[in-house]
């Protein structure tokens, strides 16, 4: 049940991510957004991921997973309505930026807390079927984008407010994360963290019930009945038990608040200690790599192929490659407007692509859940990056849609192997206490790399595309090799 809730966290979060790429050739007529404007307001959202995660992600270590974890999912689902009744862009980009916060929060929190639940021998894939999950809301959001986008359902009220299919289609991605949000508040916390609190009566009662759950017994038939401190386990601040004394609310919520501050920081710092600064520092930077070219060129993948269907339904003998039309898409004024089209701005086969690509990872899913245990985090990481990057050369060279969709369905594919590995990598490196930070701060990392990644492709898509594909592939394939200065995790207990 623990991964399930993960899986589906994780899902929720997938799908609140590529829903707004998918209806970007949608949106952009009734918004008036350009290329640049896209860029920024898929970048809005790793903007508000960047500053979630790391807000969330520490309180996480002081309150709680599964507590933030609730907070930071039903903010995703709120702020995710919401931008649905957006009429403006800028109102629909701040809404994205919340959603974002929402986002952010969730992810680092879902790994924390699924890892914090599983013995070490299996503890590698639980997390890749956790991480197999985004696969899913991959596919979920595909699914759900080619059955109510292209329906005609446009609707202008007499004061002005519309409502278009894309808007319902928001509507239905923000549903997954107020329904995980919900179901959360039933699930129990982490005992690592409650035994990190000094919790050891409610850690016991965890166990105690999960060992029910498992076996069909009862919970008093567990057969341990005292557990131990955890090394740095809780130490309670000074400024926290001041507070805690006060009759004052202001000045009670004031020390909570600085205490959480202080704990934060702290927490922070502690990830640049010698034993573990080499890991935090190859993590920064692994990430960054990845999430530049996964997210800079697969949340572009949606208005790459829609492009690649008008262009190729236009010169039908073309044998262009993918830079060659989004450049001349982008620098041609004699090209009508997607948003003249009779049939709508999004074409059919460009949602059948992005299903495709969606589902194109599933065996890399299933290899790494039945095998990262027994091959390691490392090999999937390092294989992964190297492929990935040497994968995106290709896009450059290829002359047809055809080739164009297999080889980004080969990208979606071997970049999964990698996130789940890293997935992995960094729940293990860290000790129990600074957990949530690590993948808080590691992940911080990741948003930089993806709105670098989006706002590069935005500005660079229309007039020189081969230079976002090339700092692509530069990075991967650099992280890829950084990767090897890691250590494998493989079946250690958690500390």
């Amino acid at each position: 049940m623990v991964v399930l809730m993960g899986g589906l966290a994780n899902a929720s979060d997938a799908m609140e991510l590529l829903c707004l790429s998918i209806l970007l050739p949608a949106a952009q007529c009734d918004l008036s957004m350009s290329s640049e404007e896209k860029g920024w307001l898929n970048a809005m959202v790793f903007f508000g991921m960047m500053v979630g995660g790391y807000v969330w992600g520490t309180l996480g270590d002081v309150y709680g997973r599964r507590r933030m974890l609730i907070f930071s999912l039903l903010v995703n689902a709120v702020a995710g309505l919401l931008s649905s009744l957006m009429q403006e862009y800028t109102g629909f980009l701040v809404m994205r930026f919340i959603s974002g916060l929402g986002v952010g929060g969730s992810i680092p929190l879902v790994w924390a807390y699924v890892s914090e639940f599983q013995p070490p021998q299996y503890r590698g894939r639980a997390l890749s079927i956790v991480a197999s999950f985004w696969m899913v809301g991959n596919v979920l959001v595909a699914a759900v984008a080619l059955a109510v986008i292209p329906l005609q359902m446009d609707s202008v009220s007499s004061s002005g407010f519309s409502f278009s299919s894309w808007r319902l289609f928001l509507i239905i991605c923000a549903l997954p994360s107020l329904c995980s949000g919900i179901c959360m508040m039933w699930m129990p916390e982490s005992p690592m963290f409650l035994l990190l609190q000094n919790r050891e009566a409610e850690a016991l009662g965890v166990l105690q019930r999960i060992f029910a759950a498992n076996t069909g017994r009862l919970a008093k038939d567990y057969p341990i009945h005292n557990l131990r401190h955890l090394e740095g386990s809780k130490e309670h601040s000074s400024s926290s038990e001041g507070g805690a004394r006060s009759s004052n609310v202001l000045v009670r919520a004031w020390a909570s608040v600085a205490s959480a501050t202080s704990q934060a920081i702290s927490k922070s710092r502690a990830l640049f200690t010698p034993s573990i600064a080499r890991a935090t520092c190859v993590l920064l930077f692994i990430n960054f790599a990845i999430a530049f070219g996964y997210y800079g060129l697969w949340l572009w993948f949606p208005e790459l192929f829609n492009r690649l269907e008008h262009y190729y339904s236009d010169h039908p003998d073309s044998t262009a490659s993918m830079c060659d039309v989004v450049e001349f898409k982008g620098n041609s004024s004699s090209e009508s407007s997607p948003c003249d089209n009779k049939d709508g701005p999004v074409d059919i086969d460009a949602l059948v692509n992005t299903l495709i690509v969606s589902i194109a990872p599933l065996p890399a899913n299933l290899w790494t859940i039945v095998h990262m245990d027994k091959l390691g985090r490392k090999f999937f990481l390092v294989l992964s990056m190297l492929l990935s990057g040497t994968s995106v050369f290709g896009i450059y060279f290829v002359k047809s849609s055809l080739s164009n969709l297999l080889l980004s369905c080969m990208f979606g594919a071997v970049s999964t192997m990698g996130f789940n590995a890293l997935d992995c990598l960094g729940t293990e490196l860290f000790p129990t206490r600074l957990r949530s930070t690590a993948l808080a701060v590691t992940l911080l990392s990741a948003r930089v790399g993806a709105i670098c990644g989006n706002i590069v492709f935005g500005y660079f898509v229309d007039t020189v595309c081969v230079l976002p594909m090339l700092i692509v592939a530069v990075l991967l394939i650099s992280g890829g090799l950084s990767a090897l200065f890691l250590p494998n995790t493989s079946r250690v207990a958690l500390s």
